[in-house]
């Protein structure tokens, strides 16, 4: 497995909301399958509300579950399997592995967090909250080569769940949601109500929110233009 300490330093330079240490929860539990579009990763999940939000300071700082729960997230949706970065965490060697790969150039010695990168890791990380924060097993479909499904995915994973976007490295993050044309809830990710959500925004219908201005500001174009939409 190739370690990658350059993904820690680009994280603890170009964002500061990661404070982390070993443990993650397990993905050994299914749910109902889902699915959308045309490129896809089966995926694991189980990010809480609060991780997704959480602020740390400084890569020293990284003992937090929260912090590990979050750059567990980001580093899975950014490097690709097989890739890893190493920390030591109080004493403690610790490695989050890559399994995605939407940004593999984040684990070389002269990547680059660009605006396009952090777009799909930010979009595969929100896809994959988790209302119980519970780990289970979802479809993350989007235009990247990295999110290519094969056969067998697309006929197991049909029901499509909705699609997520915005910019989890901004200060203040910009989460946003919507649901399946024909759903009004998402109940893996929101819980029993649309309106348990927060701090991600459901939109609405994804047909309405792709055909129209939303006042989002310009953060329609990360769900616009694929460089930070993920269906799941």
């Amino acid at each position: 497995m190739t370690k990658s300490p350059q993904l820690a330093l680009i994280i603890a330079t170009a964002v500061s909301l990661v404070q982390l240490g070993c443990a993650v929860l397990p993905d050994d539990t299914t749910e109902e399958p889902i699915g959308a579009d045309q490129h896809a990763a089966i995926t694991g999940n189980g990010l809480t509300f609060n991780g997704l939000t959480f602020n740390g300071l400084a890569m020293a700082e990284l003992s937090d579950p929260l912090g590990r729960q979050l750059l567990s997230a980001i580093v899975s949706c950014a490097l690709p399997e097989g890739e890893a970065i190493g920390l030591n965490i109080d004493g403690v060697d610790c490695s989050f592995e890559g399994s995605v790969g939407l940004a593999p150039e984040w684990g070389n010695d002269d990547g680059e967090c660009g605006e396009r990168s952090k777009s799909w890791v930010s979009a595969c990380v929100i896809s994959r909250v988790n209302y119980l924060g519970r780990g289970v097993r979802i479809s993350v479909r989007g235009k990247d080569n990295a999110l290519a499904s094969t056969r067998e995915e697309r006929e197991e994973y049909t029901e499509r769940e909705g699609a997520y976007f915005g910019d989890t490295f901004a200060t203040p993050q910009k989460l946003y949601a919507c649901v399946a044309p024909g759903a009004s809830q998402i109940p893996r990710v929101c819980g029993p109500s649309i309106q348990g959500c927060s701090p991600i925004a459901v939109l609405g219908d994804c047909d309405d929110v792709c055909s129209k201005e939303l006042n989002v500001g310009d953060d329609i174009s990360l769900l616009r233009d694929p460089p930070g939409s993920s269906a799941a």
